[in-house]
């Protein structure tokens, strides 16, 4: 860091190398720009002036297209939208829900829309049949805008939406009275706080940790963060001192997340989330009764990367865990916003996630090194999660929203099947269990009140035929939302 050289007033990171000078975001412009400069190729100043250039001219030719109104039926949804926007934009600034599991990419043929009326110039595709292409159907991410258009949601996806609701009465039906009490890791407490005066002039943080006290919260083990201090002040006194926090319990401390204004009213909504080598689940839960919203399901993108865990494992080597997290990541997303759309939710309202899956699968998702759990002794590097935080990850839910990984006993032992054996309870009862999970990943769990030895082998290639010579293995819809 140092002082710019025309506002010395103001710190900055950016240093010319050859003219050994700081300049700060304002003054961001190569002093020698038409002159040789070896630094160049590694020169960020250079860099974010000539990115700056490409900014300005897509906003010069941004502001120079006509703008169109698209209507999304059977909603009746309007949105402006500028010239040549894809209609998959369009809908996600109006807050209507497309699946787009390729995240526009064009390749999963799933955003599908009917034209009824208007322009779009729409490019021929293999995922498209002649017969859906006479009726005016185009794939959403390829479509882009060229007059006033209403586009129709097929009567196929409505249809869908509605399964998906369907599904979540049937999985509530099930569960009813498993879970007598609903304790989720972030609480959300509703206080109405004593005004300060000359005879009781503590500070705000103190009071407020004087009403979490009264709620029951232990306030000892209690952190705050910085972003909560910088707001505090100013919440607590909008609606006249009443304010909602969202408080975390950890084992070793509770965090407080979030506050806001007393009178905001809100629903809490949770995810539960399976995310298997092959198929990934989805629940919405309301956190007030326990009733399943929605339940949904798709295929995991990273089967591309191969069908089992190993193959997974030598992809992430190959082509780093980035790439197989972002896979996985766009699956869970666009089951979350199906789910959303289905049960007539918004992402910001999910306050609790529970996820589970093989330890493979979690370390892909979270960017962990997977590498050693295919080496002998097999040992992966985390086996307990501690809570994270929505945001960190990238999933679609408040981004403080608290998000709780089943642990995962072994490199190929994971949270998948240690959330059906507390499901079930066999490791409470007297009995001798055999508790078996036949996935991709096959694991089994002999157990009683006493003890529990777990075993796991490849199961889901190996009985699918995975490697036959002729034909294909057994694939289909298998599933959706069946699972609990």
């Amino acid at each position: 860091m140092g002082k710019c050289i025309t506002h010395p007033d103001r710190e900055t990171p950016y240093i010319c190398m050859k003219h050994q000078v700081y300049l700060c975001e304002a003054c961001l412009s190569c002093r020698d720009s038409k002159l040789y400069c070896k630094f160049r190729s590694a020169c960020p100043i250079w860099f974010m002036e000539k990115r700056q250039k490409r900014w300005d001219e897509e906003a010069r030719a941004a502001a120079q297209q006509p703008t169109f109104t698209v209507t999304f039926e059977p909603s009746g949804t309007k949105v402006s939208a500028v010239g040549h926007t894809t209609l998959l934009d369009a809908a996600r600034n109006a807050d209507v829900y497309l699946n787009a599991s390729c995240n526009g990419k064009g390749s999963c043929g799933k955003c599908k829309l009917i034209i009824a009326s208007g322009a779009v110039d729409a490019p021929s595709t293999p995922l498209l049949t002649q017969g859906e292409v006479d009726k005016g159907y185009v794939l959403a991410c390829q479509s882009r805008i060229k007059a006033d258009v209403t586009a129709r949601i097929p009567e196929e996806v409505l249809e869908r939406k509605m399964k998906i609701a369907g599904m979540g009465e049937e999985a509530t039906a099930k569960l009813k009275g498993l879970v007598p009490l609903i304790d989720p890791t972030l609480r959300e407490l509703s206080l109405e706080l004593e005004p300060p005066t000359l005879e009781d002039a503590v500070s705000d943080l103190d009071r407020l940790n004087r009403g979490l006290k009264k709620q029951g919260c232990d306030i000892a083990r209690l952190n705050v963060g910085l972003p909560v201090m910088r707001q505090l002040a100013e919440v607590i006194r909008k609606e006249d001192w009443k304010i909602d926090v969202a408080v975390v319990q950890r084992k070793c401390a509770n965090e407080i997340l979030a506050i806001s204004p007393g009178n905001v009213h809100r629903r809490s909504l949770g995810l539960a989330i399976d995310i298997g080598t092959t198929s990934i689940v989805v629940y919405l839960v309301d956190m007030k009764d326990g009733a399943i919203l929605a339940a949904t399901s798709g295929h995991n993108r990273q089967a591309a990367c191969g069908d089992d865990v190993i193959n997974r494992i030598v992809c992430a080597e190959k082509d780093g865990v980035q790439k197989l997290s972002v896979m996985a990541l766009a699956t869970i997303n666009s089951l979350i916003g199906e789910a959303l759309e289905s049960a007539g939710a918004k992402s910001r309202e999910i306050r609790n996630i529970v996820l589970s899956g093989n330890t493979t699968m979690v370390h892909l998702l979270l960017k962990i090194e997977p590498r050693y759990i295919r080496r002998a002794p097999y040992i992966p590097s985390i086996t307990e999660f501690p809570i994270l935080k929505a945001g960190e990850i990238g999933l679609k839910a408040d981004p403080s929203a608290a998000l709780f990984i089943m642990p995962g006993p072994a490199g190929y032992v994971g949270g998948d099947i240690v959330s059906g054996v507390l499901y079930a309870g066999f490791h409470r009862e007297t009995p001798l269990t055999l508790f078996i999970d036949v996935g991709t990943n096959g694991e089994i769990v002999l157990c009683n009140q006493e003890w529990l030895m777990t075993a796991a082998c490849s199961a889901g290639p190996a009985f699918e035929g995975g490697g036959i010579c002729w034909g294909m293995r057994a694939e289909g819809e298998w599933g959706r939302g069946d699972v609990l």
